[in-house]
């Protein structure tokens, strides 16, 4: 008998250091700080190049930028590196052009050529929006969308059993890009349509449709060897946080809207579609712009509902940056007399779920820097 208590107590023993492993683990998430770096709703390149500089060598405790790209992240100058941001949100709530510039001249400093350098996002309209189309003569990066210029890649899909009507854009659709009244047509009607098919009800054969398949963007799947993740701190009124997950997720696949709005809200679609080999093996480093920050209105700017923070963060857990900054987002809605978005983001914690990083502030280790300090 005594035999076999020391036996389990030597197996227990054996466990303890996985164990304190797995409790004391934290997923860091830094954020630099500064007020100067913005004034007028326009970001200071110079200030806010620093504070990337600055974020970058501090959370991977590297020397200079080149030792941060190539031994930390390992990105060499073989690689071609997509920058995905966030250019829904026009010239002011979009993914800033000064923290782009920023990261794009750290990549060219660790040896990165600029012609491997592809700034992208879905919509070519949003990009102009953006002012990052038409490229300037002195640009030093490639802007890309994915409709229409790229496409999506036939053979890399996701599938969900919720069908969604396809449009324009969509790699299943047949037709001509509508015109915005024919857009406004199909934006009124296309609730009932996948309801209407599911119950077998006749429709025409543009209704008919429809796709349980979303496909990934060829940039994702065959331009790029590794992608950073360059969101905007701001909400979205179908996904609840437009932040590090959602922004990324619904960016790179088609056939999308199935999953927003009302009973869905983007949960469990985005951990899903994130939760792919190709997706975990090439996004290596999330920048959530936080310079300035949208609460409601999103994702378009709207100044009653922005907050001049002067900030950005830096992770390689977008699940840990979208656990942070949502309860912040959250205050600003209720001190306005707004509903909190918690309740329309769970794919938060679904996205822990799947392993993609962690949603438990108390495992999640936030270092505060301000710059200068």
């Amino acid at each position: 008998m005594l035999t076999f208590w020391v036996l389990l107590l030597e197996f227990c023993l054996l466990l303890i250091p996985d164990l304190w492993a797995q409790t004391t683990e934290k997923h860091r998430v830094l954020i630099v700080e500064n007020p100067a770096s913005v004034v007028g709703y326009e970001a200071n390149f110079s200030i806010v190049k620093a504070m990337f500089q600055s974020a970058l060598k501090t959370y991977t405790q590297k020397s200079s930028s080149r030792e941060a790209w190539s031994s930390f992240f390992h990105i060499s100058s073989k690689d071609v590196v997509g920058i995905k941001i966030n250019a829904s949100g026009g010239t002011i709530m979009s993914t800033r052009k000064a923290l782009v510039n920023a990261i794009v001249e750290s990549l060219m400093e660790a040896g990165v050529p600029s012609q491997h350098i592809i700034v992208w996002d879905k919509y070519e309209d949003d990009l102009y929006n953006a002012n990052y189309l038409p490229l300037t003569e002195d640009s030093r990066y490639l802007v890309k969308s994915v409709i229409p210029q790229t496409g999506f890649d036939p053979k890399v899909f996701y599938v969900n059993e919720i069908l969604g009507k396809l449009i324009w854009g969509d790699m299943l659709f047949q037709g001509l890009k509508p015109s915005p009244f024919e857009k406004k047509q199909a934006s009124d009607s296309e609730d009932n349509v996948a309801k209407l098919y599911e119950k077998g009800v006749p429709v025409s054969s543009l209704e008919r449709r429809v796709s349980n398949k979303s496909f990934y963007a060829k940039i994702v799947t065959q331009l790029c060897s590794k992608i950073i993740n360059v969101p905007v701190f701001c909400d979205n009124p179908n996904i609840g946080l437009n932040g590090c997950l959602a922004s990324l997720a619904l960016g790179m696949v088609d056939n999308t809207r199935r999953f927003q709005g009302e009973g869905v809200w983007g949960d469990p679609a985005i951990a899903e579609i994130l939760d792919q080999p190709i997706v975990r093996k090439k996004v290596i480093l999330h920048v959530m712009d936080a310079l300035i920050a949208g609460y409601a209105g999103g994702p378009q700017f709207s100044p009653e509902y922005a907050v001049v923070t002067g900030s950005i963060y830096l992770s390689t857990d977008p699940v840990a940056i979208d656990s942070i900054v949502l309860p912040q987002m959250d205050a600003w809605r209720i001190s306005a007399r707004i509903p909190p978005l918690s309740p329309y983001s769970h794919y938060i914690q679904t996205a822990e779920e799947y392993g993609l990083g962690i949603a438990d502030s108390r495992k999640i280790q936030v270092i505060r820097n301000s710059f200068p300090p």
